[in-house]
């Protein structure tokens, strides 16, 4: 179950939104490098500290292939540069990162920069970043200061019903990191001439 409260948060006014909801105002969609891209992240820290949160599980990571669909010109290391090494290891569904370099991964999927993830704590907290400078955060409590200070930000945070980038599992599936003794087994199974078929994206 996604978490009970979730909020869109944006620098786009609800006023300057047409019929269908779509945003006719003057702000840009680009990420501005600066104090609206700090107060993206401030706001963030606002929730999770709200929510009693200070580590979070990266969930479907994925970095930009041969096709880049970013507005902004791609960087060397998918924005990962510095969080990670360049091999991206401990960059993998399942892997917990403290709060500090879960808004830096927020930091660099804002600025289109090839890396994607969601970040979670189960149920209880979510962070996504979706197109245009759209970031949705969902708790499992109200976060009334948190969205006070969003507001105080100068950005909008908007109650909705669920964020639409939320997992859809429509069966119970299994899940785990793919860490150092998920290689393993790999290489076992290999080792051992069974069929084995490893999706990785």
């Amino acid at each position: 179950m996604p978490p009970s409260f979730v909020h869109r948060i944006t620098k786009y006014d609800p006023a300057d939104r047409d019929e269908h909801g779509h945003y006719t105002g003057a702000e840009d969609t680009v990420n501005d490098h600066g104090p609206v891209e700090a107060a993206y992240l401030a706001a963030i820290a606002a929730f999770a500290e709200a929510s009693g949160i200070d580590r979070l599980e990266i969930r479907e990571p994925t970095v930009t292939g041969f096709v880049h669909f970013g507005v902004e010109p791609p960087v060397d290391g998918h924005g990962l540069g510095g969080l990670f090494p360049p091999d991206l290891t401990g960059y993998h569904d399942g892997a917990e990162v403290s709060l500090p370099v879960a808004l830096e991964l927020v930091r660099a999927m804002l600025r289109g920069q090839g890396a994607w993830c969601r970040l979670e704590v189960g149920d209880l907290f979510t962070v996504h970043v979706g197109w245009d400078q759209y970031v949705y955060v969902g708790s499992d409590r109200p976060c009334a200061d948190a969205v006070a200070r969003t507001r105080e930000l100068g950005l909008f945070p908007e109650p909705l019903t669920a964020s639409p980038y939320a997992a859809e599992v429509d069966e119970a599936e299994v899940t785990e990191p793919a860490d150092e003794h998920f290689w393993i087994r790999v290489h076992t199974a290999l080792a051992s001439q069974h069929a084995l078929l490893l999706e990785e994206s």
